[in-house]
Formats: structure tokens, sequence, C-alpha cells
């Protein structure tokens, strides 16, 4: 586990930033932040799709295409550190405004490809304190509102595990969390955002299932869980629940993405690909009902045929999925613009891979992150060098329909 953790927290000091702000405490679990603007000195170009100049913004922030803008935070480990007050903030596209949402103190770890939209609100998942503890510690739930300037707390659990995974269903926010309790256990718990309760609907035991992922689904959600035989070979389960949290159905796709896993690059057997999907998922959703998209931790990046078992894509850690609330893009971070025009973004629309037109006008060779709202506002992140001491950045911003 704190192999995994370290992992972990690498990829945090490569994405995040230094934060700084003030804190204004509100009753209950909530919290209820003041504006500022942004103090920070070392800033990277926000560009149109057509290069032209929008704003700047801290160039270690970690950003997120929504509704409207950028939802980023700003959150750099020093040395020998594992928390540190984590900054939120958000840049309006159109008025071109940049607005402290508030902080969150002693943040160790925040689990960015979770971030979700509804009715006008981004909600993110944190941890407090020392992920690398022995001592549990507390996962929580940050809504951010834009329009009203302001970013709210709720705790979700006090035995908290940083990778956690989130989904929106039917106006709630599902949360999956890795209980570090005694005895252990996977719960999801359910955030009313009318109601600013967070209850537990479902438990289920470590020595028995381990949840991997939640995510929406029609008339109701569905959950990625890898069944614990007991010595024997481990299989993963799609589970389809209705909105009163019942499940009604369960589909095996271990063969499936065991069979994807394989293509893979230095996955040279079963038990290689049966270790693979053994790792923390990062990501997994169902298109067009049919399409299992999953991500983890470890190298694979999957898409399979629910329908026929067959791979449809399979690629290794050169590879990432998009985050945001928009339909899940898959782009190779690498990029040459002397073999090809247009960096390498796609989408799976019936089977076939769709590509994204994007061309920098900066000079660009790494593709850093790509997000999309589900309205339609797009953030490419791109690097001219080979790694974050050596690069600039620039972040691409576009709305289409």
């Amino acid at each position: 586990m704190k192999k995994l953790l370290s992992v972990a927290l690498i990829f945090v000091l490569l994405i995040a930033a230094a934060s700084c702000g003030s804190k204004n405490e509100q009753g209950g679990d909530a919290s209820v932040f003041e504006q500022t603007q942004p103090s920070n000195e070392k800033m990277m170009k926000i560009l149109s799709r057509d290069g032209e100049l929008l704003g700047q913004i801290d160039c270690r922030s970690t950003c997120t295409a929504v509704d409207g803008g950028i939802f980023y935070s700003i959150f750099e480990l020093g040395e020998n550190r594992y928390t540190v007050d984590a900054e939120y903030r958000f840049f309006d596209k159109e008025s071109k405004r940049d607005v402290l949402l508030g902080t969150l103190e002693d943040q160790g770890y925040e689990a960015v490809y979770t971030r979700s939209e509804s009715n006008g609100k981004i909600y993110t998942l944190a941890i407090v304190g020392n992920p690398m503890s022995d001592s549990p510690v507390e996962l929580v739930l940050l809504e951010a509102d834009p329009e009203a300037g302001s970013l709210k707390k709720y705790t979700v659990s006090e035995n908290g595990f940083p990778y956690a995974s989130m989904a929106v269903s039917n106006g709630k926010l599902l949360i999956m969390d890795h209980e570090m309790s005694d005895p252990k256990c996977d719960k999801l718990y359910e955030f009313d955002p009318a109601a600013e309760t967070v209850k537990e609907v479902l438990t289920f035991s470590s020595d028995t299932d381990s949840l991997r992922g939640v995510s929406s689904a029609e008339d109701g959600f569905a959950l990625l869980r890898l069944k614990i035989n007991g010595g024997g070979e481990n299989e993963m389960f799609l589970d389809q629940y209705d909105n009163d949290h019942v499940r009604v159905s369960e589909q095996s796709v271990n063969e499936a993405l065991v069979k994807a896993a394989m293509e893979i690059s230095g996955i040279m057997s079963r038990q290689d690909a049966l270790n693979e999907l053994g790792m923390h998922v990062s990501r997994f959703t169902v298109e067009e009902g049919r399409y299992l998209i999953y991500e983890n931790f470890g190298m694979a990046r999957l898409i399979v045929d629910l329908q026929t078992g067959e791979s449809v894509l399979s690629k290794s850690d050169i590879y990432s999925f998009s985050i945001g609330s928009g339909e899940p893009y898959i782009y190779r971070m690498d990029f040459d613009p002397q073999e090809a025009e247009e960096p390498d973004i796609t989408r799976i629309v019936d089977g076939d891979q769709v590509k994204l037109s994007f061309e920098p006008t900066d000079p660009c060779r790494l593709i850093k992150e790509v997000s999309h709202s589900h309205s339609g506002t797009w953030l490419v992140m791109t690097a001219d060098g080979d790694s974050a001491q050596n690069s600039s950045f620039a972040l691409y911003l576009w709305t289409e329909s």
C-alpha cells in the first residue's frame, strides 16, 4: 500500500503548486471562503484555440475544464513534507477574472481525477492529513461555487484513503472509499447537495470484495468490483444499481480486460495481466451502453466491447484519459510536430476512433493534460520540454457546441 501511495505523492509533486490564502470558518462540516486576487509570480499563458492571449495562471496549477472556465488547485509539497495548505481557484473565461474560492488546510492529497460538475457546482475529493501515516486520515468533499466565489468542505469519512472515486447520479454524488477502519471495508457514500448531507449507502467486506470505482449510468449507477477469491484468481465484475442502491445486474468483465491487457507491451502472461488489474483504478465508465473505458494507476488504459468481449483499444502509460465531466478522450502525451500537425487526442464513437482537431500555436512537445466539460469547454495543457524543470507551459481554453 505504501508503495502505491508513494507513486501518488510523486504524481502530486509533478502537477501541483504552492498555496496561500486565509480561511473563514462557518459552523458544521461546511466552510465558506472569501475571494482574493492571485498573488503568485510564476505564471503561464492561457490561450484561445487560435492562440489569442486570454490571461495567465500559476504554472504549477492542477487544472480542469469546467463550464465557463478553469477550476484549479495550487498545491506544492516542500522537502520532507506530506501536507500543505492547498488553494482552490476559478478562472472565468468570459470576464477573465481569476478568483480564489478558498483553501484547504493540511491537505495531503487531492484525487484530481474525481473532479465533477453538477448544477453549477464543482466537486473534488481530498485527504486532510498525512496519507503516509499509519493513523486514519479524513476524506473530504469540496464543493466549489464559481458564481458565489465560495468553497465548502464536507467530511465523508474519518477513515479515508487517498484513492477514492466519485460520480454524479440522479442529482446526487456517489463517493467510494477504501475505509481504513478495523476491520477494513469498502463503502459507498451519497452526498445530497440540497440537504448538504453525507450518508453511507453500501458496505463491502475487504475480505471478499474490493470496489475499484463508481460511474454514473442510465437510471442509476455502476460499480467496478474485484471479487477476492481467497488464493485463486480474483475476478472483476461490473455491477449495475438503480437509484435506490439496489443491484439489478452483475457482469464479469475479467476475460475481456485480461485479453486487452495482454496486448500491452511489458505484460507477458495472464498472471501479469491479473496483477495489473489488481491495481487501483483512476477512471472507468461505460460509453454507449457497451464500451467499458478503464484506466489504472499502473500502465493499463483499456477500452473493451462488453457485447463482444473484444479489445477496442489497449495502451500503456504513454497514454492517458481526459478528466472532467465531458465524454472521455484518450491522448498520447508526447507530440512530434515534425511528424504530425495535430496531437493524438481521440474518443470512441460507434466503435471507431474520432480525432479531436487541435493544433497548438505555441511550441509543444508534451500534452500534459486534456479535459473538457459536458457543455463543451475544452482545456489542453501543453509543454515544450521534456520535464517540469526545463519546460514552459501553455493552456488552451475554448468552448464549442
